[in-house]
């Protein structure tokens, strides 16, 4: 459920971490070089997404999802997700929901942006949750995707000097609410049953700073637009995705005691007597992601076709009937003497109808029955490899996160740099167990950081029938996927609770 999200939440973090005031100062002129400290608000922060920070399943594959692009996982890699059809979806209509948590290990000590300083943002007792609510929904071709990235966290700083002797030594107080949130809006449809997909979307970020003590907030917020493609050719073990999002500059909003000064600088003095200056936005790069995927084992590109498809005859058999009954029925009633006479038409008429819409039923279900019958048969053992490489753009006038901390300036996003990205998923048990891995190289922004080598890993079991009370599918099958990711100075992990499918197992 990523894009940048992360690497805001962090930003946060950093933002959060420093105890407020409410003095204000006066600077100005353009950034300087690097080494020298921060004398003006003219900058961005750069955050740019080095790890992959995602669903289960994408972190698992190494992010390497752009052409796979299934369920609600795919819609934070590719805007066409939204109408891809997997191979174990048929009906006419049909729906996704997922919901993910993810947890950073902890921040102390990480080296998060690769920037060669693994000593970035400390926080207190409370940390955070990263939850992803996700909902695809699909009308035939036609597929719509909601995704919404959200963080919303307490942060903790060490006790001020006017608060000893009213807490016991070591308590930490809240002094920060922090919350970002990033909405996704997709919409894709499918051509030549499903084997090629177009998305296009967009994406809303929107970042909050509230220091609790002084009422001041701190807003920013911007949007960007992203297109995605996928093809997936019948019947070839091969599938090939795009995508490409726009960069993103926030626009920064004030209120309260958090206020530019005449020269469009925004300056805060915490209860040291330091001097930091905000950004005037934070900036997202823009990245192209291009990537391919074969499967042995099970086709990768099953045909796709509707239940209705199955029993079109049978659609058009009743069509016709329905056609020729009202040409009867008007016909009838014209030439009918008494009212009881139409009233007798009228029912004899109703139960034609009513006996043509039961044997149309039946058809359907019939043709419900084949296609799962189907989905049985190729419920068996896979391999599925994946490929991505993902291209990001530099970031005008932008330093890192921990450059804000120390106020000292460290250049990041200077130039273009590229992610190649590898997976493997396998289907142990395909009616209950599905493991996967990857690897990929995450570049650095920064001059003194080199690449990284991560390793990830994940799997996704299968849980219970469960309706929720009556709000989902009584056959409705539910899975919990975990995953991670590990690298020099970097650790995360994260779960995700989703539907399984096929739904039906494999007769014994």
């Amino acid at each position: 459920m990523p894009s940048v999200s992360s690497a805001a939440r962090v930003a946060l973090l950093a933002f959060a971490s420093v105890p407020l005031g409410s003095a204000v100062c006066l600077a100005g002129g353009p950034l300087g070089p690097n080494g020298t400290p921060i004398q003006t608000s003219d900058y961005a922060i750069d955050l740019y997404q080095g790890p992959v920070f995602a669903g289960s399943r994408v972190t698992g594959l190494a992010g390497a999802y752009v052409a796979i692009s299934e369920d609600v996982d795919g819609d934070l890699q590719n805007p066409a997700s939204p109408a891809v059809r997997p191979f174990f979806s048929y009906s006419h209509f049909d729906y996704w929901i997922g919901f993910g948590l993810t947890f950073p290990a902890t921040l102390n000590g990480v080296d998060f942006f690769n920037s060669g300083k693994p000593d970035g943002p400390k926080t207190g007792a409370d940390s955070f949750l990263f939850f992803v609510p996700a909902l695809n929904l699909q009308w035939g071709e036609l597929g719509v995707g909601l995704t919404l990235e959200l963080s919303s966290y307490a942060l903790s700083g060490p006790q001020g000097a006017g608060d000893a002797g009213t807490q016991p030594a070591g308590v930490r107080e809240a002094t920060i609410a922090a919350t970002i949130s990033t909405f996704h809006l997709q919409l894709a449809h499918g051509f030549a049953h499903n084997q090629l997909v177009f998305g296009l979307g967009a994406r809303i970020t929107a970042f909050t700073l509230d220091e609790q003590k002084s009422g001041g907030s701190f807003n920013s917020s911007g949007n960007g637009y992203e297109l995605g493609v996928v093809y997936k050719p019948e019947r070839l073990p091969l599938r090939l995705g795009a995508a490409l999002r726009t960069a993103i500059r926030t626009e920064a909003l004030y209120k309260a005691q958090f206020l530019p000064d005449e020269n469009g600088d925004l300056s805060i003095t915490n209860a040291a007597g330091q001097t930091y200056y905000l950004p005037q936005s934070v900036a997202l790069p823009w990245d192209l992601n291009v990537g391919v995927a074969v499967q042995f084992g099970r086709p990768i590109n099953h045909p796709w076709r509707s239940s209705d498809e199955r029993v079109e005859s049978a659609v058009l058999t009743h069509r016709l009937g329905e056609l020729e009954r009202e040409k009867r029925k008007t016909a009838a009633l014209a030439a009918a003497q008494t009212e009881q006479e139409r009233q007798e038409l009228r029912l004899a008429l109703l139960r034609e109808q009513l006996e043509d819409d039961q044997e149309l039923e039946v058809a359907r279900d019939a043709g419900r029955n084949e296609a799962e019958q189907e989905l049985v048969q190729l419920n068996r053992r896979y391999l599925q490899l994946s490929a991505s490489l993902l291209v990001s753009g530099p970031v005008e006038k932008a330093i890192g996160v921990e450059s804000f901390l120390s106020q000292t300036i460290h250049r990041s996003g200077q130039k273009t740099v590229y992610s190649p990205r590898l997976g493997a998923e396998v289907g142990v048990i395909p009616e209950w167990l599905k493991v996967r891995g990857g690897t990929y190289l995450e570049p650095t922004r920064f001059e003194t950081s080199d690449p990284r080598l991560h390793g990830t890993f994940g799997l996704d079991l299968r849980l219970i029938n469960w309706n929720v009370f009556g709000l989902w599918p009584d056959d409705y099958v539910w899975r919990l996927g975990a995953g991670g990711d590990t690298a020099r100075d970097y650790f995360t992990w994260g779960v995700t609770i989703g539907g399984w499918y096929p739904r039906r197992r494999t007769p014994q």
